[in-house]
This record gives structure tokens, C-alpha cells and sequence, in this order.
């Protein structure tokens, strides 16, 4: 079969044309990410509260989704930096995550000069999942019903009022150091290691009161084994009649706390999007009734938005701290 220059050349275009398709299809495969089948999400926390229901019921998703064994692993300490440092050492194939909260991430890093990583350079947004309302709660034994009944005691109290916190540099923690602020009343800070431990001591008696997850003590609220006097930055759904700190007369009390997934440095764009959505899995209105369920308040960032969102709040901390020149020692 005779074949003219015109029939070579078009030949030769249909050649190309395949070939370069090929090519495409093939690349397509190839960026693909191959899942890890084993998953570790360390959650930087002692076990109890959201940062557990929340991290298993991202390990649920994934494993679900992925087909793959996950796990959680508690390791707590440092607010947060022994899981940070845990997952800098490991891989940065998808196998090690870790389960963050955003004062680990915006806040502490500002505070701890010891904190040797940058949470903007070292690791990688994922998901951010969830916000959790915030309370201020104190002991039956102080004799006071609202915030302003309970500071009016507390300018007169000798010694002064405690409050408890998770430890030094953690987010409960700036929370006291901001109503010290804007009441002028000097409150004790009674550092604990962890928010669990405070809250017994508050259920005890032994300090005056704390914030605290409102979920995490809701019973102890509703069985009034404790009160509640006020809640940050927006009414909770939980206690709808309490007051926010801020309608109350006290201000700066507005941020609530998020929780995320996030990688280490080095893990490819393709398997970040991989995770992200096999942790919010192919349904985000029923992914949304499983964070309600779990005492939360769903807050769905992925990409650009929770790059964004850290930056922001990283800035907001940041002049609040400096502009009041509040001291975290």
C-alpha cells in the first residue's frame, strides 16, 4: 500500500496525538498517591475530651475510606511539642498524622521561646474539623451565680481567686491571663497538667475555677456540681441561656479553639488531598452530625481556608499578647 507525503505526514500527527495521550493517562496514574496501610494519628494530649472523641472519629473515616488500619496514639506533654517532634522524625508519606489543637498551633509557639518548630513551616494543613465551646465554670462554694457576682468577689478576695489551667503557654491559660486584663483583678494561675486534673480540683473545690470545654463538663454543670457563668465569643448551644463573657462587660474573650489534622513537611499535595477528603469521607452533612454528636461545633477547612485561618489567628494572638504586654511566666 502506497502511502504519499500528505498520508505520512497526517500518519505521524495520529501517531503523536496517541502517543501523547498516552502519556497524559499514564502521568494521571502515576500522580496518583498509593494510601498508607498503616496510620498512626498521634494526639499530643492526655487521653479524655474532644481532642480523643474527635481524633477517633477521624481515624474512623479514614479507615473506613482507605481501607487501611489507623490508630490513635496518645503522647502527651510540652502543650503539644513531644507530638510534634514525635512526627517530624517519622515519614512523610501519609503514615504519621497528628491531631492538633489551634493553641498548640497560634498560640503556644508565641509564648514558649523553648518551642523549637514553626507550625506555618513544619507542618502541613490537612483538615481542620471542629470548634468546641468554651465556659468559665467555678466551685459550688463560691457564692456567686454570674461573672459579675464572681468578680466583685474576686477584687476583694485575700488570698486571691485561683484558677486552674492545662498548664503554662496553653490556651486555657491565655484565657485567664486576658480576663486578668481587661477585670484588673489578680487572679492566681494554678497550672495542671492537663484539663482534666484541673477540673477535679474545681469540682473539689480546691480552686475557685477555670475554662474549660463546655461539653466536657456538662453533666457536672446540668448535675450542678459546678456553675457556669459565662462562655466565649458566642452562646453555646448546650447552655443557651448563659451569657457570653463579652455581653458581660469583659472583652478580648472571643477565639474558641479549633481542632485539625495535620502532616509533616514534605508530604505531597496529592496525598494532603487524599486525606482530607477520605477524612471527611463522600457525606459532609452526615461527617457534620457525627462532630455535633461529639459535643462540637463543625468547622470544615481544607487548602487555602485553613492555611488562611492560622495565619489570621496566629496574627490576632499576637497582637493581643504584645499590645496588652500579657505575661505568660
Amino acid at each position: 500500500m502506497h502511502c504519499n507525503q500528505r498520508d505520512k505526514f497526517l500518519l505521524s500527527k495520529i501517531l503523536l496525538f496517541i502517543v501523547l495521550t498516552l502519556t497524559v493517562i499514564s502521568g494521571g496514574v502515576f500522580a496518583q498517591p498509593t494510601p498508607p496501610t498503616n496510620i498512626k494519628i498521634i494526639i499530643p494530649f492526655a487521653p479524655g475530651g474532644p481532642t480523643d472523641v474527635l481524633g477517633r472519629l477521624a481515624a474512623e473515616n479514614l479507615q473506613n475510606n482507605l481501607k487501611a488500619m489507623v490508630i490513635t496514639e496518645n503522647r502527651p506533654g510540652a502543650n503539644g511539642l513531644v507530638g510534634v517532634n514525635f512526627l517530624k522524625q517519622g515519614p512523610v508519606d501519609g503514615s504519621n498524622l497528628l491531631f492538633v489543637s489551634s493553641g498548640m498551633i497560634t498560640f503556644s509557639p508565641l509564648m514558649d521561646k523553648s518551642t523549637n518548630f514553626d507550625p506555618q513551616k513544619d507542618l502541613v494543613p490537612i483538615i481542620c474539623l471542629a470548634q468546641t465551646d468554651i465556659g468559665l465554670i467555678i466551685a459550688t462554694g463560691v457564692n456567686a451565680s454570674n461573672l459579675k457576682e464572681y468578680l466583685s468577689l474576686a477584687k476583694t478576695a485575700n488570698p486571691p481567686f485561683s484558677l486552674g489551667s492545662a498548664g503554662i503557654g496553653n490556651i486555657l491559660h491565655a484565657y485567664i491571663e486576658i480576663l486578668k486584663d481587661s477585670s484588673k483583678i489578680d487572679f492566681l494561675h494554678v497550672p495542671y497538667k492537663g484539663a482534666t486534673p484541673s477540673f477535679a480540683d474545681v469540682l473539689g473545690g480546691q480552686i475557685s475555677g477555670m475554662f474549660i470545654s463546655v461539653s466536657l463538663a456538662e453533666q457536672s454543670i446540668r448535675a450542678k456540681k459546678v456553675k457556669l457563668i459565662g462562655v466565649l465569643g458566642k452562646r453555646s448551644a448546650l447552655f443557651p441561656d448563659v451569657p457570653t463573657i463579652t455581653e458581660q462587660g469583659q472583652s478580648g474573650l472571643d477565639m474558641l479553639p479549633w481542632f485539625a489534622i495535620m502532616g509533616p513537611k514534605g508530604m505531597s499535595p496529592e496525598t494532603v488531598q487524599l486525606l482530607a477528603s477520605s477524612i471527611m469521607g463522600s457525606n459532609e452533612s452526615d461527617f457534620r452530625k457525627k462532630i455535633y454528636a461529639a459535643g462540637s461545633t463543625p468547622l470544615l477547612l481544607t487548602g487555602t481556608a485553613f492555611s488562611d485561618l492560622i495565619k489570621n489567628e496566629t496574627n490576632t494572638w499576637s497582637k493581643l499578647i504584645f499590645d496588652k504586654k500579657i505575661n505568660f511566666q
